[in-house]
């Protein structure tokens, strides 16, 4: 699909502009607005796949955050669009299942409540008519204007929506004391290296950071920092009990509206309880001692044949 044209299944659809670095890094994602709401639509690719060879859980919440902040925008400025700019303060997501790669996947957010600063928002994801994931969520919504004033302020470059960043370089230098992260996945791997090092039972997870991690207002991407605990949490699973890890539910709760580029996300996971099928994580996401994000997950657990058969790895 050309960085920036629509595919011709997507006539009278749009991209987000100014572009939104994460989201046309990892999309396209599209909107069109209805007479019910706003239809956000991400056709899906190999690249999108976890180690099952289905869609991996990030692509999963950060669709569901994009629909969630345009469901926020929308019914904040009162049907406009683009519409008010919105950033999400919490998000909660369970996993229905699995995804297939090729058909597109697709939400239209409901806004429950909308106040002076905040908007609350549900939905579902689907595929093809069905049901991969549900999601409930808090925004807090400010004018665009006054958003893409502070994202001009940052220095982050205005470009066309749709417009595709460049990914990580290829020579990132492995961290001392840490190695490459387990099982890495066609999603994961779009991401950028991740590293993790473990003592005991305790798992902490790096990742270097970069400007297509970004959203259109200077800050990471909402989809970007939910992956990576994703990654970190499934990392941890993984590392201490042999066993393949997917995401049934996922809640986070977000800590900080400005990052860093160039210095690493960090993440150590507390493995609350597991057992030979469950697992129960709780962790904060990190950078240079400022937390950014608290999440917590429920986690199921398969050996890792019947994971292959099934699709299922995270």
């Amino acid at each position: 699909m050309p960085d920036t044209l629509l595919a011709p299944d997507l006539s009278g659809y749009k991209l987000y502009d100014p572009s939104d670095p994460f989201e046309d890094y990892v999309g396209p994602i599209y909107y069109q607005r209805q007479n019910d709401g706003i239809h956000c639509v991400m056709p899906t690719q190999e690249r999108h796949a976890n180690g099952g060879g289905v869609l991996h859980g990030g692509v999963l919440l950060t669709f569901a955050d994009y629909a969630l902040c345009s469901a926020a925008g929308y019914a904040a400025s009162g049907g406009q669009m683009p519409g008010s700019f919105a950033m999400t303060l919490s998000l909660t997501v369970q996993f229905l299942a699995g995804g297939q790669i090729g058909p597109a996947i697709e939400s239209m957010g409901e806004a429950t409540q909308v106040t002076g600063r905040l908007a609350f928002v549900r939905g579902s994801v689907t595929q093809q008519g069905r049901r991969l994931a549900t999601y409930s969520g808090v925004c807090r919504h400010v004018a665009r204007d006054k958003a893409m004033g502070r994202r001009n302020d940052s220095g982050l470059a205005v470009v066309p929506g749709g417009t595709r960043p460049p990914g990580p370089p290829a020579d990132v230098p492995l961290p001392e004391g840490y190695a490459p992260v387990l099982r890495p996945s066609p999603f994961t791997t779009l991401l950028g290296p991740t590293f993790y090092r473990q003592a005991g039972d305790q798992v902490h997870v790096l990742q270097p950071t970069f400007p297509y991690m970004q959203n259109s207002g200077a800050s990471f991407h909402g989809g970007m920092l939910m992956t990576f605990a994703d990654n970190a949490l499934c990392t941890s699973i993984t590392a201490n009990t042999g066993k393949a890890p997917y995401t049934a539910t996922f809640s986070a709760e977000f800590l900080a509206g400005s990052s860093t580029l160039g210095v690493p996300l960090e993440s150590t996971v507390d493995l609350a309880r597991v057992t030979r099928s469950l697992g129960f994580t709780t962790g904060l996401v990190t950078q240079g001692g400022k937390k950014l994000l608290s999440y917590s997950a429920s986690v199921a657990l398969k050996d890792w044949d019947g994971a292959k058969r099934a699709g299922s790895a995270a």
